[in-house]
């Protein structure tokens, strides 16, 4: 049978269904919206199946035999009554084909893959990729890059949000402290005892890191 169903938010869809025990075999839904219609198209069954009448045999005339004369007499004679006939049966009705529908899928969250493991390893590599570069530099040009904190606090935060596959506050933490030794180590190896003079580049490093993966 065709099912015909009006959602609340003003989309009609139809479908082909041979109805179990009166209901819906499978759950449907909305194409629009995505609302269950199942409770509606149950509805819809059983209207369908109230408003069928059940047709009523018609009774059958019963004839009666003339009388027969005997012995030159008229006698009147009743032909016997036959039995009731059973009433005529249904024609049997062809299965309608119903058309497969497609299952109600519900929207299904994304598994939570974000591994803070990762995200510190992945903020040390930034943090020694950094180090390195700006400690390479200064040998091959005898002076501090300009913006060695902010390298270093860059590199810091972007592996640790790659390998973490996102962000998170504690992540951020993480990274800005792991950002601040690589930037505090590699200060110490240019300068040596100096290295407390240059607080701006460490500031600036540990802002870099916690605002990348955090």
């Amino acid at each position: 049978m065709e099912v015909k169903v009006a959602c609340d938010c003003g989309q009609k869809y139809k479908f082909d269904v041979e109805p179990v025990n009166g209901q819906m075999p499978v759950t449907v839904s909305c194409p629009h919206c995505g609302v269950d219609g199942t409770s509606t198209a149950n509805n819809v069954i059983a209207q369908t199946f109230s408003s069928q009448q059940t047709p009523i045999p018609v009774a059958m005339a019963i004839p009666v035999a003339a009388a027969a004369p005997v012995g030159g007499l008229r006698i009147n004679q009743t032909a016997p009554v036959p039995p009731n006939s059973p009433p005529p049966l249904a024609a049997p009705t062809r299965p309608v084909p119903m058309r497969p529908v497609a299952p109600v899928v519900q929207n299904v969250k994304p598994v939570n893959e974000f591994n803070l493991g990762l995200g510190i390893v992945g903020a040390v590599l930034g943090a020694a990729l950094g180090a390195g570069l700006m400690y390479g530099f200064f040998i091959l040009a005898d002076f501090r890059f300009p913006l060695m904190g902010t390298g270093i606090g860059a590199l810091t935060g972007l592996g640790a949000r790659i390998l973490y596959k996102g962000t998170a506050t504690s992540l951020g933490i993480i990274s800005g402290s792991i950002a601040l030794l690589a930037t505090l180590g590699t200060l110490y190896l240019m300068y040596g005892d100096m290295a407390g003079m240059f607080i701006l580049s460490m500031i600036v490093s540990v802002y870099f890191a916690y605002k990348i993966a955090g």
